[in-house]
């Protein structure tokens, strides 16, 4: 009972620190049978709350063993049934973890799941770090009668530190460990352990956008919006096509880099050149390009922005007073601890969220409830946090309609200007999809750019 609460709390948590959550892969899983989820760990404690509460079975989560002594978060990873793994750096008895260890497994031969972060740690690098070995001994020390499915879970996140960014939780291809791998005493030979921990690395990779370098993951992102601006119908336009875009750009920068640089710093210039004007223009380079608008539509179109923002506004104003002190806070809180530690900076403003807002809201009630009388306390705490969800909706929805605006009043009085935008955008579209085509096909182009527009 207490699992399933907390599980229902932090997927409304995840959910409203997210604007976008997607996933993808939910076939890979089994729906019975002993599984090992895998993740890279790119945001600390945010990685293991997305697979807990998204994943189609109950998880058990190895944590590092000093966040179980921990005040509140201690709870919670007891309560979510977690399982302390002892790690040199923190000065702990490796020989506990022998404890550590038949208890994974014991889950596992219940045909249960457990979930680890190979790599260790937390961090920001743009590429995943060399693996520990425990998952691959976890798996092949199980002793269990049906396979081992190891299932490869790629955490991709917008902007992993900001508030209403997006985040895919792609679920891969699972890797199965044979019972008859494992050793008599349960505790595999160190050849068998690395080479099963390569392989599962192998399979890490193959769902995660790394680059050696931050450059390429940059330009990734950058070009993703171009590709995705233009795509026939936006709506249907997914995270997990955003990634495959990534993908293929990453693994083209650096054929490019290696065997043609100068075409690559062609393309470069152009995307350059092309968000320049667009932000000059006032334009969101990412935004649609829109067809000659029609006087009753355009009115029509107005009208229901204004109307819909318009709705928000009783309850999204006293929300946004209401709220602008726990928010002011939070963010203030996870810049001052995570100084020296950026990648646990939404795990901070998450878990500072959990707390003060609920806080507030008790406040709110408390103060009304003096002030008037007990049942319009207690309707203002329970309306406080729809009206803070207001805020939110209503800050968004502002912001689309003053992007929105602005690209209109281009498009109406500066019509050739907007139309050439678009159409140099779709240009670039198209030679980069030309040339991701001709990179998976053969060897990389030498000096194949097309000309660039004067």
């Amino acid at each position: 009972m207490v699992r399933s609460t907390l599980q229902a709390f932090f997927t409304w948590v995840l959910e409203l620190f997210f604007r976008r959550i997607e996933i993808a892969g939910l076939e890979h899983i089994p729906p019975h049978g002993p599984v090992l989820f895998v993740i890279n760990h790119p945001n600390a404690l945010i990685d293991p709350l997305l697979v807990l509460c998204y994943a189609p079975r109950p998880v058990s989560f190895l944590a590092k063993e000093p966040l179980f002594r921990m005040p509140v978060i201690g709870w919670f990873v007891r309560a979510m049934d977690a399982i302390p793994v002892f790690r040199t750096q923190d000065a702990a008895d490796m020989t506990k973890n022998r404890a550590t260890f038949k208890r994974a497994r014991e889950i596992l031969e219940r045909d249960g799941a457990i979930a680890i972060a190979p790599e260790g740690a937390s961090h920001s690098e743009s590429r995943l770090r060399p693996f520990k070995t425990g998952a691959a001994r976890i798996a092949l020390g199980a002793g269990t009668a049906a396979p081992v499915a190891i299932i490869p879970v790629g955490l991709d996140y917008s902007d992993k530190m900001k508030f209403r960014s997006s985040v895919l939780v792609y679920f891969g291809e699972p890797l199965l460990v044979d019972p008859g791998m494992l050793p008599a005493d349960g505790e595999p030979a160190g050849t068998t352990a690395a080479d099963l921990t390569r392989a599962i690395e192998d399979r890490l990779a193959s769902v995660v956008v790394q680059a050696d370098e931050h450059e390429a993951l940059h330009l990734a992102r950058r070009i993703d919006r171009v590709i995705a601006a233009d795509a026939s119908d936006a709506k249907a336009w997914r995270l997990d096509d955003s990634w495959a875009v990534r993908r293929r750009v990453v693994e083209g920068h650096r054929a490019l880099k290696q065997h043609d640089a100068a075409l690559l710093e062609r393309f470069v210039r152009r995307l350059d050149r092309l968000e320049r004007a667009f932000q000059l223009a006032g334009l969101d380079p990412s935004g649609r390009a829109r067809p000659k608008p029609r006087a009753r539509h355009l009115a029509g179109a107005i009208g229901w922005l204004i109307f819909r923002i318009l709705i928000f506004i009783p309850l999204a104003l006293p929300g946004l007073l209401i709220h602008l002190p726990a928010y002011w806070m939070v963010d203030r809180t996870a810049h001052y601890l995570t100084r020296d530690h950026p990648d646990a900076r939404a795990t901070v403003k998450v878990i500072g969220a959990a707390l003060f807002y609920p806080m507030t809201w008790l406040l709110i009630g408390w103060l009304v409830g003096r002030s008037v009388g007990l049942e319009w306390g207690l309707l203002a705490a329970l309306t406080a946090p729809f009206a803070g969800f207001a805020a939110i909706k209503l800050a968004e929805r502002s912001d689309r309609f003053l992007t929105a605006t602005r690209a209109l009043g281009f498009h109406l009085f500066e019509p050739e200007h907007y139309q050439r935008l678009h159409r140099e955008r779709a240009q670039l579209r198209s030679d980069l999809l030309d040339l991701a085509r001709r990179l998976a096909q053969e060897p990389p182009p030498t000096s194949t750019a097309p000309a660039e527009p004067a």
